[in-house]
């Protein structure tokens, strides 16, 4: 990779990666001539804590669309909520703990947030000619489509010039918005299959239930559970800011 910056930069102008952990076998192994070209699953969120769900949803990509690697991606700030009680060292390693027994699994930060920000990060420190697939959950997919960019033409048009969408239906099923900028990029937008044993999992839920002092072992990967538990996160009761819903889970 190339043009990384700290995990910690404050925002810039170009829009930067800072790589944590990166992927024993991912893209940079997969070769020029593949026949489906190089792939790269583009996991955004803010993985307060990552989540079994989180997990799942990148093994479905990986088997479903042929990816050579899934870059979890935390962005340094995000675009759409106020994030507390996980600075973002911790919401990191947590991530790295998830996904240390996959091969493909590459950790990173993000100077910007939104797609298209992260889709020129990720074109900046990836091979050329990789192919990238964002994967989201449902609500995450109508705030990307509906957000009010300055120009939403233009903003899709330049995200589904370099991107994929895969959409996981979450508590209900996705529909595409109705909007004509939506509407001419439906190609581009593809379903994400994901198990209903992952309908519960949140991490809002999971921040409610140790605020409460109940368990959580359904719900996070285990060395999260011991990572959060060594470090006495989301202990306190949660303000409004962190109760919001969302999936993938905020």
């Amino acid at each position: 990779m190339a043009q990384i910056a700290p995990a910690s930069a404050p925002v810039h102008r170009q829009p930067l990666l800072g790589l944590y952990r990166a992927a024993p076998a991912g893209v940079g192994i997969a070769p020029y001539g593949a026949p489906h070209g190089r792939r790269l699953g583009v996991f955004s969120g803010a993985f307060n804590p990552i989540t079994l769900a989180h997990v799942g949803l990148a093994e479905s990509a990986l088997a479903h669309y042929q990816l050579h690697e899934v870059l979890f991606l935390l962005p340094i700030t995000q675009p759409h909520k106020h994030i507390e009680d996980a600075p973002i060292e911790a919401r990191l390693a947590m991530m790295a703990l998830a996904g240390q027994h996959h091969p493909a699994f590459t950790i990173a930060s993000c100077t910007h947030g939104l797609f298209i920000d992260i889709a020129r990060a990720v074109e900046l420190a990836y091979p050329p000619a990789t192919h990238l697939w964002f994967i989201t959950g449902r609500d995450a997919a109508e705030r990307i489509l509906t957000w009010p960019y300055p120009d939403p033409v233009q903003a899709l048009n330049d995200l589904f010039s370099r991107a994929e969408l895969l959409v996981a239906d979450r508590e209900r099923k996705f529909v595409l918005p109705e909007a004509p900028a939506v509407r001419m990029h439906a190609v581009h937008i593809h379903h994400l299959p994901l198990p209903s044993t992952y309908n519960h999992v949140s991490a809002t839920e999971i921040r409610t239930r140790l605020a409460r002092g109940q368990d959580v072992s359904d719900l996070v990967p285990p060395p999260v559970l011991t990572y959060i538990r060594a470090h006495g996160l989301y202990q306190g009761i949660p303000s409004p800011s962190m109760v919001e819903g969302g999936f993938p889970p905020t």
